[in-house]
């Protein structure tokens, strides 16, 4: 690597170290207590991430495709991959310790109705943060490199993508917390299974698909005007212990707005649906992991 390369390596690590100490918030996100002991909580369980670990290691899924990993760093060890500061110690103990278990994993068809809603709240609650600290960070990256431009689309009083797509989230996570409250089940589970073997792929993310599976749009991320909230799927991919579970769930009052790519995904093979779902994964998204040999 020559002298030039490295120097940038240097600058960027040094911006992302002033990023994420401004991203850092002063209290809790879910108990709102300030000036509590903000912690580094992560999005897949490390259990689940040392299963796919090579010595220790973990890569980004944006290796694959992404070329600022020539500068960036995509390879993490399992206890720094992938993590998030916007909870306290105490919440990140006690909110989800139902599905941060491999029993929960493993065995989440015998666990009770109210212990299953449970996990799936919370692992889309954990999901939801992760996304407001990704975003909070790439809003803050945007405003150290590009702040006079930032400034005058403030100026005029408009609010940046960013920052539409943070308090959007923000809504997700108020709603989550109340859905615990209720006895009703919060989700409706299009694919839930304990497949026979582990795959070197680990996620715990959301998706909003743009088109469905005929190509008609379902909606338009440029679109600021609407008042309506993304309808967000759930998507888990869970290896352990020689097993992978595979989740794909949405909010039920949310089903009725994207139900032609809900007939769709129903209507396809078992086989169909884990090639829809890994496709979905490279195409929407690059917040999962990979076994860095692959």
């Amino acid at each position: 690597m020559n002298t030039n390369n490295t120097q940038i390596r240097k600058n960027v690590a040094e911006l992302f170290r002033l990023v994420e100490q401004a991203s850092k918030p002063d209290r809790c996100i879910l108990c709102g207590k300030k000036d509590a002991s903000i912690c580094y909580s992560h999005i897949v369980p490390q259990f689940i991430l040392k299963g796919i670990a090579e010595k220790g290691m973990v890569c980004y899924g944006q290796s694959l495709f992404d070329k600022t990993s020539d500068f960036i760093q995509t390879r993490k060890g399992v206890k720094n991959a992938f993590t998030f500061r916007l909870i306290c110690r105490d919440c990140d103990k006690k909110q989800f310790s139902n599905y941060e278990n491999p029993d929960a994993i493993l065995n989440f068809e015998t666990l009770p109705n109210d212990k299953k809603n449970s996990v799936l709240i919370e692992m889309a609650l954990k999901t939801h943060l992760a996304h407001i600290y990704s975003k909070v960070k790439s809003l803050k990256f945007r405003e150290a490199v590009y702040h006079e431009e930032l400034q005058k689309i403030h100026n005029l009083g408009l609010p940046t993508a960013f920052e539409t797509d943070i308090q959007e989230h923000f809504q997700y996570v108020n709603s989550l917390k109340k859905s615990r409250k209720s006895t009703s089940f919060t989700f409706d589970v299009f694919y839930n299974e304990l497949l026979n073997y582990e795959v070197g792929i680990a996620t715990q993310t959301i998706i909003a698909y743009q088109y469905d599976l005929n190509g008609n749009r379902l909606f338009d991320p440029k679109d600021f005007a609407t008042t309506d909230l993304v309808k967000y799927f759930y998507l888990m991919i869970l290896p352990h212990n020689g097993k992978t579970r595979v989740m794909f769930y949405i909010e039920r009052k949310h089903q009725n707005f994207v139900k032609p790519i809900v007939e769709q995904f129903n209507a396809l093979t078992q086989e169909e649906k884990l090639h829809f779902l890994f496709i979905s994964l490279i195409v929407y998204d690059e917040q999962f992991y990979i076994n860095p040999i692959l």
